[in-house]
C-alpha cells in the first residue's frame, strides 16, 4: 500500500500507520527515508529503513487455491456513498482521499472501519495461483480501535472502467509528477469499484510499503474488474511498475467467503 515513510510519524499502533499512509508527498521532509520499486531503495533494501519489512506476516502473497479454506458466513459488509475525492501523485502511486461528507465504511466481523483512501498498483501485488493481474486497487480503512482493513480489487484489460474514467483521463496531463494533485469533478461511489458478485479471501498480513506494519486485515475480491488498455497505459505512463514482490506465505490461514447471491 502507498505510504510516505517519515521517521517522525512512526507511532505505535496500526492506526498511526494508516494515518501516515494517507499523507501526501509534499508534506514529507527532505530528510525522510526514501524508497521505491526499482532504482531508489528497492524492495530488497526496505528492511534497512523499516525493519518490520522482514517480518513473518508480510504482504503481498500468492493466493494458491489449494491453501484456501472455505468459510461459512459473510464476514464483510460495506456501506459506501457517492463521494468527492482528491487525488495526489505521492511519488509511489495515485492516492485518492475522500473529502468531508458522509462516511464510507465497511463492517468486518462486527467492527466498523472508515475509508481513509484508495490507491492503485500495477501489476497487481497479490497473485492468484502464480499469476498477476494487470492492476490492483486498495481501499484502505481504519477502525476506532486502531486496526487497518484493506479491500483489494483486481483489474484486467477489457471494457473501460466508468468509475475510474475521469481519474485516468486526467492522469497523464495533471498527475504525472510527484506532488501534483487534483480534485475530481465527479463523485465516486466506492461500491462501483467492487465486483457485483465475488468471493472474498481473508487473511492477516501487512502494509505493502514501508513501514510494512503487520496485523493488517486483508480482504481480496477474487473476481476481477476491467479497465481499458488506454486507462492502464495512462497509469503506467506515470508508474510503469509499483508493486512489491510476493512475500513468504509462512503457513498463514486463507479463509474464503462465498460470493453474495
Amino acid at each position: 500500500m502507498a505510504f510516505i515513510a517519515r521517521t517522525s510519524l512512526f507511532r505505535t499502533g496500526l492506526l498511526a500507520a494508516a494515518v501516515c499512509a494517507t499523507a501526501a508527498l509534499a508534506s514529507a521532509s527532505d530528510d525522510a527515508p526514501h524508497w521505491g520499486y526499482d532504482n531508489v531503495v528497492s524492495p530488497a533494501q526496505w528492511v534497512g529503513i523499516a525493519p518490520a519489512c522482514a517480518g513473518p506476516q508480510q504482504s503481498p502473497i500468492d493466493l494458491w487455491s489449494s491453501d484456501i479454506k472455505h468459510g461459512k458466513k459473510s464476514a464483510l459488509k460495506s456501506d459506501y456513498q457517492y463521494t468527492r475525492f482528491e487525488v495526489i501523485n505521492n511519488g509511489h502511486t495515485l492516492q485518492a482521499t475522500p473529502q468531508p461528507g458522509r462516511e464510507n465504511t465497511i463492517t468486518l466481523d462486527g467492527e466498523t472501519f472508515k475509508l481513509a483512501q484508495f490507491h492503485v498498483h500495477t501489476p497487481s501485488e497479490h497473485h492468484v495461483d502464480g499469476k498477476a493481474h494487470d492492476m490492483e486497487l486498495h481501499l484502505v480503512h481504519t477502525s476506532a480501535s486502531g486496526k487497518v482493513a484493506v479491500v483489494a480489487v483486481f483489474f484486467d484489460v477489457g471494457e473501460p472502467n466508468k468509475a475510474l474514467g475521469e481519474l485516468f483521463d486526467r492522469t497523464t496531463a495533471e498527475l504525472s509528477q510527484p506532488g501534483e494533485h487534483i480534485r475530481l469533478y465527479a463523485a465516486i461511489n466506492p461500491a462501483r469499484l467492487l465486483p457485483e458478485h465475488s468471493r472474498i479471501v481473508h487473511y492477516t498480513g501487512s502494509l505493502t510499503t514501508p513501514p510494512c506494519t503487520e496485523g493488517v486485515l486483508w480482504n481480496i475480491e477474487m473476481e476481477p474488474q476491467t479497465i481499458s488498455q488506454q486507462q492502464l497505459d495512462a497509469l503506467r505512463f506515470v508508474f510503469p511498475h509499483n508493486a512489491r514482490p510476493i512475500q513468504s506465505f509462512n503457513k498463514r490461514t486463507l479463509i474464503d467467503e462465498p460470493a453474495a447471491p
